[in-house]
């Protein structure tokens, strides 16, 4: 008889053992799972930073290439003016050369005329090589007066060309610093994509490993559950359906995938819109084993139903029952709110049969 009663006690106590390792690798796998959804939240927005960063190279990309074509038009433009300067100038220098050759052919005109004046000068009539003199000095004259008029229009086309070349110049200037500056932002933007594809690569390895280790672990929970004892489990609740936690529209569905870059992400529970503030009540009578901030899942709360599932509420704003609570079908146990990895304001819902995710949605009440 005594020995029959210590093996019975040793049989509880061996039970005892596997109910208290089956409850902390059940909490560790809930804890995995949430690091998992915030792993993945993170893969999300790294590959939308990605995807934003490499948008803007493009769009600078496409900046720079019109600032080449820019930078190509006005080097041409310089090349052209520079060009027609140093005509202008050349013909300048011509008619600088030119107009002294004029002068000084003038001068000996007029200091031959001045000699033959003198010759002439008690005689009644003029020499016809004084009428041919000053013939040929008018015509120098005229021709000096046209060249002089020849060279201002030149002078002038130099002030506008030169005046163009310094504007052609300026804008050839503005252009390049415009270039300088893409180019920097270019491989500024490329060094951050690289970061952002090693931390993403760095993510999606972090991920795999942590959907191998709640593999793992869920098998570990599925052996312990069997050694424990607890199977089978009745999985049954108070009521034929379970309450809903909140009202609302259904926003994101149980198994729904979200695609980004190499990043897949489904979801373990349904996300329902909510007024933040309103009441979140459990689904059914249970027991309370994690009531705290979360991770991804915001603050969040976790109820044993003692029959093989498990309810999930996260996103809350304030938690209204502690860790060991007992609480009762449609018992206010938060508030909602918009915590963790919530972009507006929702109640997550998990419910989980043996602690593997399943879809909640046949379990509501109508």
């Amino acid at each position: 008889m005594v020995k029959t009663l210590i093996m019975i006690a040793i049989m509880l106590s061996t039970m005892l053992l596997y109910a208290d390792e089956l409850d902390d690798k059940v909490r560790e796998l809930q804890r995995l799972q949430s690091e998992l959804e915030s792993a993945e939240a993170k893969a999300r927005e790294t590959a939308e930073l990605k995807k934003d960063t490499e948008t803007k190279i493009q769009r600078t990309d496409s900046l720079r290439r019109i600032t080449d074509q820019n930078l190509s038009r006005y080097r041409r433009a310089e090349r052209t003016v520079r060009d027609s300067l140093i005509k202008v100038e050349r013909q300048i220098q011509l008619a600088k050369s030119r107009l002294e050759q004029l002068h000084s052919v003038q001068e000996d005109q007029l200091e031959l005329l001045i000699k033959i004046d003198r010759s002439y000068r008690y005689l009644d009539q003029k020499h016809r090589d004084q009428r041919y003199l000053c013939a040929l000095i008018n015509q120098s004259q005229d021709r000096i007066n046209h060249l002089m008029g020849y060279s201002d229009n030149l002078i002038r086309a130099q002030h506008i060309k030169s005046s163009e070349a310094s504007r052609i110049n300026k804008d050839l200037k503005a252009e390049d610093k415009k270039r300088r500056r893409y180019s920097t932002e270019i491989r500024n933007l490329t060094s951050q994509s690289q970061k952002l594809s090693q931390e993403e690569q760095a993510l999606q390895a972090r991920i795999a490993r942590m959907r191998q280790d709640a593999t793992q672990l869920q098998n570990l929970i599925n052996r312990l559950m069997e050694e424990s004892g607890k199977q089978p489990s009745s999985y049954q609740f108070t009521q034929i359906k379970i309450a809903w936690p909140v009202r609302g529209e259904v926003i994101r569905n149980f198994g729904q995938e979200t695609r980004s870059y190499n990043t897949s992400v489904v979801s373990n529970g349904i996300d329902i819109a909510v007024r933040e503030g309103s009441n979140v009540v459990a689904v059914d009578d249970g027991e309370v084993i994690f009531a705290d901030r979360y991770g991804a899942q915001g603050k969040m709360i976790i109820i044993d139903h003692q029959n093989g599932y498990y309810s999930l509420y996260g996103y809350n704003s304030d938690l209204l029952v502690s860790r060991g609570s007992k609480v009762t079908r449609g018992q206010i146990i938060a508030r909602s709110g918009m915590t963790g990895s919530a972009n507006v304001p929702s109640l997550h819902f998990e419910l989980r049969k043996d602690g593997a995710a399943i879809n909640p949605l046949p379990f509501f009440e109508d």
